[in-house]
């Protein structure tokens, strides 16, 4: 079994396996109308994760996060490094890169992809297909507050 991590935010935290949000409006490595559930490797890297998307929101207006373990089957995954992507993988613009996993999103033949992070390319994100058999494994062994420490945030003056 391999441990990943997920933030979300509190208002959603009753549903922590929830894909419907990638589903409606897409992801880097997901087109609208194809639902994934994006993890990571560790809890610092969803941490940023989660702040790389709130650039211009003040401190005291971030969403409150929730830190949720999870644990899935490590026989289930398919790793990409940076090699093995196209030169793009990493625009700023999501348009090339959603169809990246073009044949994994129609026919997930493993649980998991595990991609290099944008934010920290040394990382992985871990990508989980929803219509995988496997799927209804994954088990959440833990769950906590997730604050973020105001030291992070740099405020407009």
């Amino acid at each position: 079994m391999l441990l990943v991590y997920r933030t979300v935010k509190a208002k959603y935290a009753p549903e922590p396996l929830a894909t419907e949000g990638a589903r409606l409006f897409g992801g880097r490595w997901n087109p609208k109308g194809y639902p994934l559930l994006y993890t990571t490797s560790s809890p610092a890297l969803a941490l940023v994760e989660s702040l790389v998307h709130q650039p211009r929101v003040k401190y005291e207006k971030l969403p409150k996060l929730f830190l949720f373990t999870l644990e899935v089957p490590d026989d289930e995954v398919t790793t990409w490094s940076q090699d093995d992507l196209p030169p793009y993988w990493n625009d700023e613009s999501y348009e090339r890169t959603q169809w990246i996993l073009r044949d994994w999103l129609n026919s997930p033949t493993t649980l998991m992809v595990a991609v290099p992070s944008v934010v920290v390319p040394m990382s992985y994100n871990y990508l989980l297909h929803p219509a995988h058999p496997a799927f209804g494994q994954i088990r959440i062994v833990h769950q906590e507050a997730f604050p973020i420490e105001r030291r992070l945030w740099q405020q407009e003056s």
